[in-house]
């Protein structure tokens, strides 16, 4: 009589989970290859993916419960879509943030400065050109209007503490009023000279001090655009003063496009026409 052999338990297949988690990670697989085919954020497409998803964990294929709503025209159906901003906006805010950044060098410059600015022998101001700083050019200079005193000297070395770590382009405008060398002859020529002279002593002193020359610029501006129009001594004394703005990136920019946007104008050439010759006729 055959006696039947007893199965061993060591021939059962202890591989076999192996199937189930290739079928998951195969699963896990094909849910990332959806989303990442449905990046563009449409809210159907999400319903969608969403119930189909459901469904397929449920362990009911073929029974995919769509919204009613994903079968509506696309013209009808609700988009969430992420824009990028516009170049305008983005201009904007870069703008924002750069006004604010000189305004709270300006701000720095006012603390620094507080006991001049309190005997308003200095002035600071904000524009949307930038950060303008005012000194009186009696308390400038001396003797012969272009000397620099110790005060000074030592308003200009705060200034450019304060200025040496931004790269900021700087106008030094030199401005007088009318009646300096009144009576005298050649008044207005030498009103242009002394404020140009000025405007370069004082860029000379920061250029001194550690600011590179070629972020500054020296002008002299007379009497043209005075900050008063009284004809009173006071008020016409306000109008002699030196000017140190610091320019914005924006301002920055529009001056080097203004430089650079230049076109060379040549003398047109003059065409010499020679007259024709009459023929001699014999009478």
């Amino acid at each position: 009589m055959l006696r039947r052999r007893k199965l061993d338990d060591d021939d059962d297949n202890q591989d076999r989970w192996l199937i189930s988690y290739a079928d998951f990670i195969t699963l896990l697989f094909a849910f990332f290859v959806v989303m990442y085919a449905t990046s563009t954020i449409n809210l159907n497409k999400y319903r969608a993916l969403s119930s189909a998803v459901v469904t397929a964990f449920q362990g009911q294929p073929g029974q995919t419960a769509v919204d009613s709503t994903a079968t509506q025209p696309s013209a009808q159906s609700p988009t969430t879509v992420l824009k990028p901003l516009p170049l305008s906006y983005l201009y904007q805010e870069k703008k924002l943030r750069d006004q604010e950044k000189v305004r709270t060098i300006g701000q720095q410059l006012a603390n620094e400065l507080a006991p001049w600015l309190e005997q308003k022998t200095i002035s600071i101001f904000q524009s949307s050109r930038g950060v303008y700083i005012d000194l009186q050019s009696d308390f400038l200079f001396k003797g012969s209007n272009y000397e620099l005193t110790s005060q000074a000297e030592t308003v200009l070395s705060i200034i450019v503490s304060k200025l040496n770590t931004e790269y900021r382009t700087l106008q030094i405008e030199a401005h007088t009023d009318h009646d300096m060398f009144k009576g005298q002859m050649d008044a207005k020529s030498k009103r242009w000279e002394i404020t140009a002279i000025q405007a370069a002593r004082v860029t000379s002193q920061l250029m001194l001090y550690g600011l590179p020359a070629k972020q500054m610029s020296a002008i002299g501006l007379s009497d043209t655009q005075p900050v008063s129009i009284s004809e009173n001594t006071l008020a016409q004394s306000v109008n002699r003063h030196v000017r140190i703005l610091m320019l914005t990136a924006e301002s920055t920019a529009q001056l080097t496009q203004n430089s650079s946007a230049h076109k060379e104008i040549l003398p047109q050439k003059l065409e010499t026409t020679i007259p024709e010759a009459k023929p001699v006729t014999s009478q």
